[in-house]
């Protein structure tokens, strides 16, 4: 026999602290991930921060540096087209190499290529770092959107840090157009660059509060090369031919030998995909509506919104006369509009959805883009341009936020970095290619509009407005035909419910087969026995319920046995 062991109760003594180790937890907790949240909004602000600040600051370049009018153009295309060539890569290596590490290194990286171009001495040497900028930025947006998106948990939680995150991008583009002219205008448009530096260090430093990455696989994992090789070069190509149609027409030889290498490129990326056992973009994410939809209505907006902020820009300066300073604080009320609503749309994205909080969106920015049709050469900014732009500013703000979602909905984590590259991408084509449409568009009729002056580029600008809303609509569209509804996404992930079918009845031997499951164990042998040689008799029912009541009074079986057994005792054999 074994000896008992007697286990301590626990001790009660200090129980009256009532010690909060779970609430401190959970507190730890929520202030890493909101640490965690501002880390990652401030750098996509800084990586938008730098788009727009350069612009500014061109005219000075253009002047110290002796770049011509064709090449000061690449300051700023230099680093689109490496940043939106390279997102998709940059979104695959963050799922391979893991997405912390690759944060990190773009940010090195990103922090090398500014201090490269704030000391250049020559144009070439500020076009080759503004193209490493972009690179780096192609490596550290989708880490830092795949690090958000695998932090915070699909639904309320993941939509209030969307929400931050569209805000942040929102004002890094209104900051750089401030920015960019007080440090041109008081120091020198080396700053526009140099800016990068404290910025890129701290969220360097603080890092260490970012999700480890998983350790790695002994298996070799594939990138998909040739892949990565076509998209990158097609994508380059097409950004790269729009980009010149914007200055020579999409008539140009140059542009159409872009554009049909563009075309080939991405169809031999889609050979090259099929037959990939480790695709780059794997054929899974295409199969999800809320992804498809999501990129498609984001790249449609991008085109909306690049035209409101280029076409309203130069009305501002060259129509209304403004400053850079001016043209750039004129924008700031809609920023800050965007900033609010964006996370006011993330809370209601919730009860809504993103399918009905796009076409909403979308539906309002092209309401916005109409009223631009009220410009003239006279106009106010008061009475006129700012209720077109608060209007607008409402739609960007709602939809940004939703098409995120959207993009990322549905999405595992293994995936979540090739989704963000996804998006990033569909931004900046739909950026680029809008714009060189839109601006060939406003050329063509301003060319024809009598009489020449400010009148005619108005006209221009409207029928770029008019054409911005149509595609609004669509976008709206898009997001309603495609996504599903939140009722039916609600019914795709619940259980399947099975109809209840009608009871026939049993028969007899079924019946008496059930009651010997039941009751067997509650009857003698000799029961048993006897149950069993008539199961095949007309009455098994009735035998069942009499062995079954015989079976209910063990009191007097028992009493009969010791009787018996009393009697043996006696009077032995």
């Amino acid at each position: 026999m074994r000896p008992r062991v007697q286990v301590p109760a626990p001790s009660t003594k200090f129980s009256y602290l009532n010690w909060p180790t779970k609430g401190l937890v959970v507190d730890v907790t929520r202030h890493r991930s909101n640490l965690i949240l501002a880390l990652l909004c401030a750098a996509q602000f800084m990586l938008i921060l730098d788009i727009a600040i350069v612009n500014v600051a061109l005219p000075s370049m253009q002047r110290t540096l002796g770049l011509s009018a064709e090449n000061i153009q690449w300051v700023v295309g230099g680093y689109a087209l490496t940043f939106g060539g390279f997102l998709m890569l940059g979104g695959r290596l963050a799922d391979v190499v893991g997405r912390r590490r690759l944060f990190v290194t773009g940010l090195v990286l990103f922090i090398g290529a500014s201090m490269l171009g704030g000391f250049s001495q020559s144009g070439g040497m500020l076009i080759a770092a503004r193209v490493i900028q972009g690179f780096a930025g192609a490596l550290v947006s989708p880490a830092a959107l795949s690090l958000l998106t695998t932090t915070f948990k699909e639904g309320r939680e993941r939509n209030r840090a969307l929400g931050m995150w569209s805000a942040m991008a929102a004002g890094g583009a209104s900051a750089g157009l401030i920015l960019g002219g007080l440090l041109t205008q008081e120091l020198s448009w080396r700053f526009t660059l140099f800016i990068n530096v404290p910025l890129g260090l701290a969220a360097i430093l603080l890092s260490p509060v970012l999700p480890a990455d998983a350790p790695r696989r002994r298996a070799k994992v594939s990138l998909d090369v040739p892949g990565a090789v076509s998209l990158t070069a097609g994508v380059l190509a097409l950004a790269y031919g729009v980009t010149e149609a914007t200055g020579q027409g999409f008539a140009s030889t140059k542009v159409l030998i872009a554009l049909a290498l563009s075309a080939a490129l991405l169809i031999a990326f889609v050979v090259v995909e099929k037959s990939s056992r480790q695709p780059l973009l794997p054929g899974r994410m295409l199969r999800l509506r809320s992804v498809v939809a999501g990129n498609s209505v984001a790249a449609l907006v991008s085109v909306v919104l690049i035209g409101a902020v280029f076409f309203n820009s130069l009305y501002l300066q060259e129509i209304l006369g403004y400053s850079p300073i001016q043209a750039g604080l004129a924008w700031l009320p809609q920023t800050v509009l965007i900033m609010v609503v964006s996370n006011i749309g993330a809370r209601i994205a919730t009860k809504l959805g993103a399918r009905t909080l796009i076409a909403l969106g979308t539906l309002v920015l092209g309401a916005g883009m109409l009223l631009f049709l009220r410009t003239t050469p006279e106009s106010d900014y008061v009475t006129v341009l700012l209720p077109a732009m608060l209007i607008t500013g409402i739609g960007v703000g709602l939809a940004f936020v939703s098409v995120t979602m959207a993009a990322t909905a549905g999405v595992p984590d293994r995936d979540q970095g090739i989704a963000s590259g996804l998006i990033g991408t569909a931004q900046q084509v739909g950026m680029a290619v809008g714009l060189a449409i839109l601006v060939n568009i406003a050329g063509s009729v301003t060319r024809v509009s009598l009489p020449q002056g400010a009148g005619a580029v108005i006209a221009g600008y409207h029928q770029a407005f008019v054409i911005a809303a149509a595609i609004s609509l669509v976008a709206a569209i898009v997001a309603l035909i495609v996504i599903k509804r939140p009722s039916a996404l609600a019914a795709a992930d619940a259980p399947e419910t099975v109809l209840a079918r009608p009871i026939q009845p049993l028969s007899a031997a079924a019946q008496s087969q059930l009651l010997l499951a039941r009751c067997g164990p509650l009857l003698p042998p000799d029961c048993v026995e006897e149950w069993m040689v008539g199961s095949s008799s007309r009455e098994p029912l009735a035998r069942s319920q009499r062995s079954c009541s015989s079976a209910r009074q063990p009191s007097e079986r028992t009493s009969a046995m010791s009787h018996r057994l009393d009697a043996r005792s006696r009077h032995p054999e």
